[in-house]
């Protein structure tokens, strides 16, 4: 789901030949370690998979090694992937901090609140843990930024990195933040 929900990302990444090779890669990191996936939630409507999403709190382990590299990848797949992941990533947590490190819901299921029920349940788990700060990645012209804004994220950071261009043709990011 991760990789259609982002195809045109993944496909920049790693070419549209190599997209079930990411959708394997994809999975097989879900199986390969629970530190990797700390909080991996998925949303049903009707019974059909909607949409999923991944939340790390402050001081959750490490992933052990990188997702992305993946020799059926690549060189220029793994490498773009990486690149992504090293802009990206939530390394630079503060205490008390829930960020949101995948959100995604399936087209057919788009409008339909999944992305507010998902939001909603990120909240609900982060204060029970007794984060008081939520935050995400988003690309500037995502139409998920009025999502989160309409749930009380604001903007915190705009970003360019040439890097997130090379790697799935995007350059320009928001980070955005709620505290709780």
């Amino acid at each position: 789901m991760l990789v259609e929900a982002f195809r045109d990302k993944f496909e920049f990444a790693v070419g549209k030949s190599r997209i079930e090779a990411a959708i394997q890669q994809q999975a097989s990191s879900l199986s390969r370690s629970p530190n990797i996936w700390h909080r991996y939630y998925v949303a049903l409507y009707e019974g059909k998979l909607a949409g999923a999403m991944c939340i790390v709190f402050y001081g959750d382990s490490a992933d052990e090694g990188s997702q992305c590299c993946d020799s059926q990848l690549g060189y220029y797949g793994s490498t773009r992937l990486w690149c992504v992941h090293c802009c990206l990533d939530n390394s630079d947590m503060r205490r008390g901090e829930c960020y949101i490190d995948r959100i995604c819901v399936d087209a057919g299921y788009r409008g339909k609140g999944i992305g507010k029920a998902m939001l909603d349940k990120a909240e609900s788990e982060a204060r029970e843990h007794g984060s008081m700060l939520m935050s995400l990645w988003v690309k500037q012209t995502n139409r998920a930024v009025h999502l989160y804004e309409r749930q009380g994220y604001n903007i915190s950071m705009n970003c360019c990195w040439p890097c997130t261009w090379f790697a799935v043709g995007t350059a320009r990011w928001y980070q955005m933040e709620k505290q709780l």
